[in-house]
């Protein structure tokens, strides 16, 4: 591909050949230009809508971006089964009153970009972070199979190896320590507004989960009985007792400990590519096309 010049001076891009024809017993070489204007502005289009589309599908689950191209009006379902997670720095106040800015903004990108891997790795739903505090929840969709809260327990328990991790790279202002609450039950879950776009969530579970992280303990996995009876047997759980939950009264509360080692652990990590990688390979294409 070259670039030619019309005769008023403007360019346009343009495929140059050259073919071999034989012509009353002689050979003759004729040489040949396409003006392939169109086809590179389709195809630029066509990089463009890549990039949107995996720009949306990193910013809401694929279903939802799904019906928010066909149909931009007001999204809100109603989801019975739904698994909450909320993490939270220990003591993240204190620590980062003696941080700078820069600094505190480069940790929570370390932490947090871990626990992204971890989320594409399980098929998780990152709704949102609020300064440390980090939300994770299963993908609500009836249309999925229903191991949305067995992902998230051992989602949880792999943020406290990305935790010891970072811990590990001898951070410069000292390791951090998490809390984790989890819940589950029913939501309602949409998109609000018009401009950055957000698949929020509310509801009893969400506020459970929410006091779950809030009244926990250093280094643990606090949830709600629910979570317990549906997590399943390849968990252990133990017993913390009855704590008071504000807005909920007197509830058993339980500390997820372990989970055994699935046969096929992670067998279509593989496969799985981050929606990050996405956006980025398809912007690498818009850059090349406009070359």
């Amino acid at each position: 591909e070259v670039e030619a010049r019309r005769k008023d001076g403007s360019t346009f891009p343009c495929m140059l050949g050259i073919s071999e024809v034989e012509n009353g017993g002689s050979t003759q070489y004729v040489g040949f230009i396409r003006d392939v204007t169109i086809q590179k502005s389709l195809l630029l289009a066509q990089a463009e809508r890549e990039a949107s589309d995996s720009l949306l599908y990193n910013i809401l689950p694929e279903h939802i971006a799904n019906r928010l191209k066909e149909d931009p009006s007001h999204i809100a379902d109603l989801y019975s089964n739904t698994t909450i997670l909320f993490a939270d720095i220990v003591g993240f106040t204190d620590r980062t009153s003696m941080m700078s800015p820069h600094d505190v903004v480069v940790m929570l990108n370390d932490v947090f970009s871990r626990f992204d891997y971890l989320v594409d790795i399980y098929e998780l739903n990152k709704v949102k972070t609020i300064g440390d505090c980090y939300m994770v929840t299963s993908i609500p969709s009836d249309e999925l199979e229903h191991d949305g809260c067995a992902r998230v327990c051992r989602f949880a328990l792999d943020m406290f190896k990305a935790v010891r991790a970072f811990n590990n790279t001898g951070p410069r202002h000292g390791q951090i320590n998490f809390r984790i609450g989890i819940a589950t039950g029913q939501v309602v879950a949409g998109v609000v507004g018009t401009k950055r776009f957000l698949f929020d969530m509310w509801g009893d579970a969400v506020n459970v989960a929410a006091r779950m992280e809030q009244s926990g303990l250093a280094g643990q996995i606090q949830v709600s009985k629910e979570v317990v009876e549906k997590a399943g047997s390849e968990f252990t759980f133990e017993l913390r007792g009855t704590l008071n939950i504000k807005g909920k009264g007197p509830m058993e509360v339980f500390i997820l400990k372990s989970a055994q080692e699935p046969a096929a652990r992670h067998s279509e990590i593989d496969r799985r590519k981050s929606s990050s990688s996405r956006a980025l390979r398809a912007c690498s294409m818009i850059d090349n096309f406009r070359d």
